[in-house]
């Protein structure tokens, strides 16, 4: 039998145990940080019988100021003087730059001065942008832009609803800003965990976008809406020379024959299917367009009801890791730009040293498409400023 790359992998079990607890201390970490964030909300705003959310396990081993000392409004003059001539090209090199500038560098600020939710976030964002250019000054940026988004998520919570012709475009900018966020920080639990709080979190994305869109449609920032129906983003170019992975359009299709070689539940079965149903779609798409998809469409997987396949990711069943290994193909495609880069290479490496070794070969594609693929130093430049 064909055998796979020789790839470094962690041990499995040692690998299960460190993942749950990390979970564990991360979890308690981040509930601690949030009510020490959120002591001044009203009790409606955050309900502390149910787990933390997504965005606070992700974040739960990153510093938070202490009380009294998180307001320094010459720092969030920096953060949106860095916001306003550094960070020039959301998400993406669009084909209409000067437009797409334009709208970063007024129109979103503008749409910010309206909302304190909004600010929050994009000056959370800037933080971490500042620290990824400025490494000796990271951690207390890092701080600096957790606490933002903290203090985001309490204002949306107490401000954000209903949606509203006046609240849109606030609220499709700060929805954005969150999910970029969630990316760009350094993650506090394992990476198959973090895959799983990340889906999570989009969970519910599509449908503040879904709830936005006709408003956003017929203002400012109609611009980063796809010409479709649907809710996106602008489409993201490729590095220049940049291909997608050699055999890619192979297609997904011996998957169905992977969801039956092993025992699973009925319904474990059938939610599996219905994902990689899913996800054969957006290799579809990905590979009509040749690399140069929305970044909304990559993001914004599984559109479907996420909970039951995170909770087959949480409990590392093969069939979801494997599945998950081939969504990382496509995180990859992505993986120039600062927030997301590394990502889908350190899920995949999670995901080897989880997978028992029967299940190896499944991922020998990915892995190779991953973490073996060729590639040349990036320039020095205006492409560190790209987010």
């Amino acid at each position: 039998m064909h055998r796979g790359p020789i790839v470094p992998r962690e041990d499995t079990k040692n690998r299960r145990t460190s993942a749950t607890s990390s979970s564990s201390i991360s979890r308690t970490a981040s509930q601690e940080a949030t009510q020490t964030t959120t002591t001044s909300a009203t009790s409606s705003a955050i309900d502390t019988s149910v787990p933390a959310s997504p965005f606070a396990v992700l974040t739960g081993l990153l510093e938070r100021p202490l009380p009294g000392q998180d307001a320094n409004w010459m720092l969030d003059l920096q953060l949106m003087h860095h916001s306003l001539t550094h960070t020039k090209y959301i998400l993406t090199e669009h084909h209409d730059m000067a437009q797409i500038v334009q709208l970063w560098q007024e129109e979103i600020p503008k749409v910010a001065l309206t909302s304190d939710y909004c600010m929050h976030a994009l000056l959370g964002f800037a933080a971490l942008h500042k620290a990824h250019l400025e490494p000796m000054q990271a951690p207390m940026l890092r701080t600096c832009a957790v606490d933002h988004l903290d203090k985001a998520l309490v204002l949306y919570r107490e401000h954000g609803q209903p949606t509203t012709a006046e609240n849109a475009n606030a609220k499709f900018g700060f929805t954005w800003l969150v999910v970029l966020f969630a990316y760009a920080v350094p993650p506090s639990v394992p990476p198959i965990d973090a895959m799983v709080e990340l889906i999570l979190l989009v969970k519910g994305i599509y449908t503040v976008l879904a709830e936005t869109w006709f408003w956003v449609s017929q203002g400012p920032l109609s611009t980063i809406l796809a010409a479709d129906s649907h809710p996106q983003v602008p489409f993201t170019q490729p590095p220049e020379g940049y291909s997608l992975p050699e055999g890619m359009d192979f297609g997904l299709n011996h998957l169905d024959y992977m969801l039956g070689v092993d025992v699973m539940l009925p319904d474990d079965r059938v939610t599996c299917a219905l994902i990689l149903a899913e996800l054969k779609q957006l290799y579809d798409n990905v590979l009509r367009q040749q690399g140069q998809s929305s970044i909304a469409s990559i993001l914004m997987f599984p559109k479907q009801d996420s909970a039951p396949f995170s909770a087959l990711i949480k409990r590392r069943e093969p069939q979801a890791l494997v599945i998950l290994a081939y969504y990382c193909v496509l995180l990859d495609v992505l993986d120039s730009r600062w927030w997301i880069h590394g990502w889908a290479a350190r899920v995949i490496r999670d995901i080897m040293g989880a997978l028992d070794e029967q299940w190896q070969t499944w991922i020998e594609w990915p892995v190779q498409s991953v973490l073996l693929k060729e590639t040349s130093a990036p320039a020095l430049g205006q492409a560190d400023l790209l987010i």
